[in-house]
């Protein structure tokens, strides 16, 4: 399995990345220039702060997890079927391609992460987290929702070789409702039912709670994380292993 995927992955890299001499810069590029957009505009209608946080650390602490997981899912929903030439090879088990694509997103999150705080340090901006180990076991738990979900998408793309797109095209409303660019404490609370049923929303509130010690989530429910991750990851799991034949044979 090792062998195999390090070979999926050499190809995924060129074929993602080497292809495009400024790929690895839009990588990095994109979630950057969406808070630097998005700062901009709160500050030109006077906001310098949003909840008590820089409004550049706010946008950022809610714009790197979304950008994660809103590219993640997609990428793993497609990845064994963009790689269905390779499952006829006997060393090539249709698992290998979903953990390839999880490896090379969550490893190019980590360096889109690293040197984004790097250059809000250098602007000035206080980077340090205030619960660190709070802050990567979130980001841990949305990864293992993207994880989950990629897994059932994986099977729903037998069936509907469009599902990626649709999932793409839901990632904008959800872009809207999931807190990036507003907090709980911004809405009244009689209006929070109708954020708190989505555990993007409760995976920013705690990114948040964890990084900034001047803000404390009203909302954010660990407990309900962890349900909706061991439920999709069961889910996924049961779909992926059901359909594991169809893979090859479909």
């Amino acid at each position: 399995m090792c062998d195999s995927i390090h070979a999926l992955m050499l190809r995924e890299v060129k074929t993602r990345f080497g292809s495009n001499r400024l790929g690895y810069f839009w990588a990095i590029a994109e979630p950057f220039a969406q808070a630097t957009i998005m700062a901009a505009m709160f500050t030109a209608i006077g906001r310098n702060s949003l909840s008590g946080v820089p409004v550049a650390m706010f946008l950022i602490s809610g714009i790197l997890p979304f950008k994660m997981f809103s590219k993640l899912m997609p990428q793993l929903a497609a990845s064994v079927s963009a790689n269905k030439g390779l499952l006829g090879y006997r060393q090539v088990e249709p698992i290998d391609p979903l953990i390839t694509r999880f490896i090379i997103e969550m490893v190019t999150f980590v360096i889109v992460y690293a040197i984004t705080v790097s250059v809000l340090a250098w602007i000035g901006f206080e980077v340090m987290p205030e619960n660190f180990s709070a802050l990567v076991l979130i980001t841990c738990l949305l990864s293992l929702l993207a994880l989950g979900l990629g897994l059932l998408l994986c099977s729903a793309t037998i069936y509907w070789e469009d599902t990626p797109k649709i999932v793409s095209i839901l990632m904008m409303p959800m872009f809207l409702i999931s807190g990036i660019f507003f907090s709980a404490t911004m809405i009244p609370s009689q209006y929070w039912f109708l954020f708190d049923w989505n555990p993007i929303f409760h995976v920013i509130e705690l990114s948040r709670d964890a990084y900034f010690q001047s803000y404390t989530t009203p909302v954010g429910d660990w407990k309900y994380v962890c349900f909706v991750v061991l439920c999709c990851l069961a889910a996924g799991l049961m779909t992926f292993q059901i359909n594991r034949l169809k893979f090859i044979t479909a």
